[in-house]
């Protein structure tokens, strides 16, 4: 399925923040883009603007779904490590509880609750958020690969 974004730039569509050799979109167009382009596999933008600036826009879109994307890839970095760290916790915790030979009700479920908890987060992490984050990455990717008709 094919969605169709129609653009309309006449002037402030450029990030004032960003350096002139590398420009980007503005927050709100970006946001703009995001939420018109989330569940649509394939993407076409239908721009109206000035002809002088096509090539600028271009680059501006590439630019910002570039620099989201790396964000998205050390964030998905990040939940690796905090689940293997947790990962590693639950089997020291687990093993530690083991290795003192706890016998009691309480301290026992305790032991176990926390191993449970460990382990739960660290799967959540594998299993939801590192996915949402793949799905958030190939959203950019399409954003910044649309084809553009002007």
């Amino acid at each position: 399925m094919l969605k169709k974004i129609d653009l309309t730039i006449t002037h402030d569509y450029l990030n004032p923040f960003a350096s002139l050799d590398a420009p980007k979109l503005s927050p709100e167009l970006a946001d703009y883009l995001l939420d018109s382009a989330w569940y649509y596999p394939k993407l076409c933008l239908q721009i109206n603007c000035p002809e002088n600036e096509r090539e600028r826009l271009q680059q501006a879109i590439i630019n910002t779904f570039a620099e989201k994307s790396e964000q998205v890839r050390g964030d998905i970095l990040i939940l690796r490590f905090e689940a293997l760290t947790l990962l590693g916790l639950a089997l020291a915790v687990g093993l530690t509880g083991r290795a003192l030979g706890i016998e009691s009700t309480i301290p026992v479920a305790v032991f176990t609750v926390t191993v449970w908890m460990l382990l739960w987060r660290s799967a959540e992490i594998f299993f939801l958020d590192i996915g949402s984050a793949y799905r958030e990455l190939r959203k950019y990717r399409r954003i910044a690969s649309a084809t553009k008709q002007f």
